[in-house]
């Protein structure tokens, strides 16, 4: 049984595989080759992960450790692993079905692409594929990083897909921007964890976090908190959500709603008894949750585009997740995870279809008629705006929502006061999510053509519709097998949520078919204006930064030049020898100039200055500076290992990070 676990180390590699043969595609490969490649890499997680995960789940295989290596340093202890347990095993087998559908899609989708870009999507949407399964798979904090960073680079380059657009790019950079943000406060909460349990095994840093003392304890879970904001848009971590919509709808439907937005939740859920054990910092994500969920709700109601929509009601879902880790209920808070996966990529991937059959827009008025022109399409769409709404008993979005619901009621007075504002939010849910829905009822504006529906379209979109609504039937095995216990509520508690959505419903379609509701929609959409949360992160953050930048690099590292050769004083032979090598070194000509290594070169010149040169001439003088010149022309070939460009560090970081699963995967044969 031991050596079946290291088969986990086999989960992100096919992915991790694919990536560098598109990215670095030595033999140049043709469309169908590429094509190919990309679908086996990103199919094959779910080949293997399937039977791991179903022989875990029912009993055949317990808790198991894949070791990767281990290293001791002095008290502490670095042992990178891969871990089987019931949470990774759930996460990991959402996020290869929601994979393998979605790759599948997009052989459609990207169709009408060139060769060079479809390498360049493709390569990374599989790399994107190896951060996620790393992540959720990872037994230690330092996988589990590598995997949360890993994502973000992927969503840079993704959300950027369109090199042409300034409007992606700019999406891009927001994302990364803010994402890093938050990324920070969470790396600061692990390393404290691990001062404090002297290892990098979650096993082991998580009770240690769950035993610290009422000073330190909070600080940590806070750091953690925003650390899960930040990758899940919450509030006030969400402008770079709804931008993000630039990338291709596959992009969409995998990383910004399905996955890499909820390894918020994921990473709160794995952290859960850290935050269970500091009540302050618990409540303080219910609040968060609440909030967002409203929040997002009422934003999505007033949008335009489906897309844009649809990005909104990720946040506000995600808040409900958030609400369940807060209320003290992780499990249901998965179960509500795997639901959304489920239904959030169905309705990205089948509302790209729906915007192609009709106008050939993203907003919901270009929707109509799109009904009749890919019948499929539109009623896999529907089966899953029903269960986004949480539509009652038909649908496992009700089933995870008022599995939610009834945990925040049981929760005291503090939680029957979420409850009230969660259950405003799912009324705004069934209003927005019947919108596009009924947009494509209507009739078309023109006569169009009969939409193209692909097998290679609709058999993902067909087995994420039964999905949907049968799932309804595994939220309480689920919640159950993931250690919760599935709430039951006083009976009128369960009516209450069941009429929210009805009521939704019924909202959705007055704001559709009545005229002055319509138009109050759209204006609407000018209250967030008066946030300007854009703007504020732009005055706060942005601008800032490229001040110091412009301060530290003006006049093209001029404050170098005056270090190195202060005014006043004669420059003998030897300095005049180290100046020209630094200068030569410091930067090509043309090239942008580098602060940090500006510094770098200045303090060292301050130090030759006041260290050696009141030694010369001497033999140790020369050989100071004859190691200096070494020192320079190994500078010089090695400054063109630092290309610049993003693209070269991320093929670094996964080869190395596919060497380091493959050494530890030998490593283990005996």
């Amino acid at each position: 049984m031991e050596f079946l676990a290291y088969i986990l180390l086999l989960v992100p590699m096919p992915p991790l595989a694919g990536f560098v043969l598109l990215a670095l595609d030595p033999y140049r490969l043709d469309r169908r080759a590429v094509q190919a490649a990309a679908i086996v890499a990103g199919c094959a997680p779910l080949l293997v992960m399937a039977p791991i995960a179903l022989a875990h789940l029912t009993g055949l295989w317990g808790d198991q450790i894949a070791p990767i290596f281990t290293l001791d340093v002095g008290n502490y202890e670095v042992a990178l692993a891969m871990g089987l347990d019931t949470l990774s095993a759930v996460t990991a087998l959402t996020v290869a079905l929601i994979s393998a559908c979605v790759m599948i899609y997009a052989l459609d989708y990207m169709s009408g692409a060139a060769t060079t870009d479809l390498r360049r999507f493709f390569s990374l949407m599989n790399l994107f594929q190896a951060g996620m399964l790393s992540m959720v798979l990872a037994a230690d904090s330092i996988t589990f990083f590598l995997g949360w960073e890993l994502m973000g680079l992927c969503s840079f380059f993704l959300i950027s897909y369109n090199m042409t657009s300034p409007r992606a790019f700019a999406a891009g950079q927001k994302a990364f921007i803010i994402t890093r943000i938050a990324d920070a406060a969470l790396l600061a909460g692990l390393l404290l964890l691990f001062l404090e349990a002297g290892s990098v095994r979650l096993a082991e840093l998580i009770p240690a976090g769950a035993g610290i003392d009422a000073t330190r304890g909070p600080l940590i879970a806070a750091l953690l908190l925003i650390g899960a904001m930040g990758k899940s848009a919450q509030f006030p971590f969400h402008t770079w959500l709804p931008t993000a919509m630039a990338g291709p709808t596959p992009v969409s439907a995998l990383l910004h709603s399905a996955t890499m937005v909820a390894a918020g939740a994921v990473l709160l859920v794995r952290f859960s008894p850290v935050m269970e054990a500091h009540p302050a910092v618990a409540a303080a994500t219910a609040v968060a949750g609440v909030v967002t969920a409203l929040f997002g709700a009422a934003s999505a109601v007033a949008q335009t585009d489906v897309k844009r929509l649809l990005a909104y009601s990720s946040i506000s879902q995600i808040g409900y997740m958030l609400v369940a880790v807060g209320v003290g209920a992780p499990a249901v808070a998965m179960a509500h995870f795997v639901v959304h996966a489920i239904f959030k990529s169905l309705l990205f991937m089948a509302g790209g279809v729906l915007s192609s059959a009709g106008s050939g827009g993203t907003s919901i008025a270009a929707l109509r008629g799109s009904a009749r022109l890919a019948p499929v399409s539109f009623a896999c769409f529907t089966a899953g705006a029903a269960s986004l709404a949480g539509l009652p008993l038909v649908t496992a979005g009700w089933w995870s929502k008022e599995a939610i619901l009834a945990s925040a009621f049981e929760a005291g007075w503090f939680g029957i006061g979420i409850w009230a504002i969660a259950l405003l939010a799912a009324a705004l849910t069934a209003v927005y999510a019947f919108r596009p829905v009924l947009a494509a009822l209507g009739p078309a504006d023109h006569e169009r053509p009969r939409g193209r529906e692909s097998l290679l379209v609709k058999g993902p979109l067909i087995v994420l519709a039964i999905l949907a609504l049968a799932g309804a039937l595994a939220v309480p095995g689920l919640t159950e097998l993931l250690g919760g216990h599935p709430p039951h509520p006083e009976l009128w508690v369960e009516l209450a949520g069941a009429a929210a959505a009805i009521l939704g419903l019924a909202g959705s379609v007055a704001v559709t078919r009545v005229p002055w509701l319509a138009a109050r929609i759209r204006r609407a959409r000018r209250l967030r204006a008066g946030l300007q949360m854009d703007a504020r992160y732009y005055a706060l953050l942005v601008r800032p930064y490229r001040r110091l930048v412009r301060r530290l690099s003006g006049n093209e590292g001029a404050w170098v030049e005056r270090l190195v050769s202060p005014s006043g004083s004669t420059a003998n032979g030897h300095e005049k020898e180290i100046e020209g090598a630094v200068r030569h070194a410091r930067s090509p000509e043309g090239a942008t100039s580098d602060p940090v290594g500006q510094a770098t070169v200045a303090l060292g010149l301050w130090v030759w200055r006041a260290v050696l040169l009141p030694f010369s001439p001497d033999r140790m003088d020369m050989a100071w500076t004859w190691g200096a010149r070494g020192i320079g022309r190994a500078a010089e070939r090695a400054r063109h290992l630092q290309t610049g460009r993003v693209r070269d560090y991320a093929l670094a970081l996964a080869i190395g990070l596919a060497a380091l699963l493959l050494i530890g995967w030998v490593m283990t044969w005996r």
